[in-house]
């Protein structure tokens, strides 16, 4: 499980005030992220607005997907797949035409993930059991 640090969009400033606050990990994170009273919790007591850490949440959770690390689930928040749900929701085609598209327009990675790893998320994000598996 990634440190705090290491989700994806997290700055330094935001990772030292979710560190303080006793949250060093990204699933540590999620569990004090979830719902919209502990997100507000979690913004008061960071000093981090709302908007900023539901994003960040949201980065986190897409990095509970088997072989996603920051630079994928940036390449797959500029495509427009912000959530593990909205991903589980498309076709793994759909998911491969959207990740060619922004990175041949933006060039956020290096290597677009094979559409063997684009199965496993799909398939990773469609079952109902992974979203209560955090």
């Amino acid at each position: 499980m990634p440190t705090i640090g290491k989700v994806a969009g997290m700055d330094h400033l935001s990772a030292a005030r979710l560190r303080r606050v006793g949250i060093k990990t990204s699933h540590a994170f999620l569990k004090e992220a979830r719902g919209e009273e502990r997100l507000l919790s979690l913004s008061e007591a960071t000093g981090i607005d709302r908007t900023t850490l539901w994003n960040l949440a949201a980065s986190a959770d897409l990095m509970r997907l088997e072989g996603m690390g920051g630079a994928y689930c940036g390449l797959l928040r500029a495509a427009g797949i912000h959530s593990v749900s909205q991903l589980g929701r498309m076709s793994s085609e759909e998911v491969t035409r959207a990740l060619f598209t922004v990175n041949h327009n933006r060039r956020i990675v290096r290597r677009l993930p094979s559409p063997r790893e684009v199965e496993v998320w799909v398939s990773q994000a469609s079952d109902p059991g992974f979203a209560d598996s955090e």
